[in-house]
């Protein structure tokens, strides 16, 4: 299969600066917002890449190649690359639009439909085109509105918000000092991220690792 974006995503922000602000108990005017962007720029990228996932809005167009002409388990929907499915545009089964009553999508698997029974994929070649993505904290479903994309996931922006933090946290100290004591007051230590950790938070690995998707060499 292969997946081409026809539309792509308006926006990679996982999370605002305002929602930042809040959730960290940061002043309205420092850090500078512009030093926060880049901080919710970077966190975005590297959640997107840890999950293996865009998680805005984009419309693609995704091509399957049917093993010996069709699929012969009625139960067996297609794969959809993107999650979740907002919209299926349009569906062809070797160049021929199929009418919209003739398909049904639960959020992930498209199926093929007759009347209310799901019937076996047939044909050499489908080519689905989709909508599939969250609205991103920010975005604006317009009015009237424009998508019925779900809101990103709380939790996903959460995991987002704490990498921004563990950045300012590491921003504001030596990253090579493990420790510290001052004699007569205390000593503080800090998180060191493992050997075998991916991200610098242990929480937000956790959350994002329910999204990530499999990769299969």
């Amino acid at each position: 299969m292969s997946v081409t974006v026809i539309t792509p995503a308006v926006s990679k922000r996982l999370t605002t600066v305002q929602n930042v602000r809040s959730d960290l108990s940061l002043a309205e005017t420092s850090p500078a917002t512009a030093q926060i962007e880049r901080w919710i720029d970077q966190a975005s990228a590297r959640a997107a890449s840890f999950c293996r996932r865009t998680f805005g809005r984009e419309t693609v167009r995704e091509r399957f190649e049917l093993c010996h002409g069709r699929i012969d388990d009625t139960r067996s929907g297609l794969l959809l690359s993107r999650s979740p499915v907002v919209s299926i545009a349009s569906v062809r089964i070797d160049g021929v639009q199929q009418d919209a009553d003739t398909y049904e999508c639960d959020g992930r698997l498209l199926y093929r439909l007759d009347g209310s029974d799901r019937r076996c994929w047939y044909g050499r070649i489908v080519i689905v085109e989709y909508e599939a993505g969250w609205l991103l904290p920010g975005e604006s479903r317009g009015n009237p509105p424009t998508t019925a994309a779900p809101d990103l996931p709380a939790d996903l922006e959460r995991a987002v918000i704490q990498l921004v933090g563990a950045a300012l946290s590491a921003g504001s100290r030596d990253m090579m000092v493990k420790s510290e004591q001052v004699e007569g007051v205390g000593q503080t230590d800090w998180y060191v991220q493992g050997t075998n950790a991916s991200l610098p938070h242990p929480e937000a690995e956790a959350t994002l690792s329910e999204y990530r998707r499999l990769h299969f060499a």
